[in-house]
């Protein structure tokens, strides 16, 4: 899916899988609660930079991770942000971060893959660092999305995994004291299952 985006001339708001879900505003306060100007904050799958964009200023620094080259043309060029143009699966580095920021990347992976992600990026922190990880998560149960998209007209895939399910996953790789937020006003979740 996010290959065919990248090659169809996408524009700063392709990073949004439906451009009317733009929160991306919210998203950048909500970091900023658990940042400031020491913070150095790796952030994944950075996209189109729709959210490191609007608080880069206030930070230190962001290592930002995406693998379309396509969409990091639209991240503001500035010492404080660096673009690494690879697959989150596949970044080195030595660095550490303050903050590890992963905006709606998990439900792309399945349980292990995920899994996998969480304890891999767990050796990015400094002590006492934080990750957050933003994403649709099933309100019951896991919600899979597989198929054509009418709305999106093409295929698309996600998974939305139920969240105390999410929560222990962290948990299993060492994650501790997990707390959970909904940070949007009711009438921005557009389906009664996630």
């Amino acid at each position: 899916y996010w290959t065919k985006i990248a090659q169809n001339n996408p524009t700063e708001l392709t990073a949004k899988v439906n451009p009317c879900n733009d929160f991306t505003q919210m998203d950048a306060d909500f970091i900023m609660k658990y940042a400031n100007e020491n913070t150095e904050i790796l952030d994944l799958a950075s996209s189109t930079g729709l959210t490191i964009n609007k608080y880069y200023r206030k930070v230190k620094h962001i290592e930002a991770v995406e693998l379309y080259k396509e969409f990091t043309k639209f991240i503001e060029k500035t010492d404080k942000i660096s673009i690494v143009n690879c697959d989150v699966k596949d970044y080195n580095s030595d660095k550490k971060f303050d903050l590890v920021n992963m905006f709606g990347i998990t439900c792309y992976f399945n349980d292990e893959e995920v899994k996998s992600l969480y304890k891999k990026y767990q050796s990015y922190l400094r002590p006492n660092g934080k990750i957050i990880v933003k994403s649709q998560f099933g309100v019951e149960e896991d919600v899979i999305v597989s198929g054509f998209s009418k709305e999106l007209q093409t295929d698309y895939f996600c998974c939305y995994r139920h969240l105390p399910k999410e929560v222990e996953i962290l948990k299993s790789v060492g994650y501790k004291d997990i707390k959970t937020f909904d940070i949007y006003p009711p009438e921005c979740n557009r389906w009664s299952n996630t």
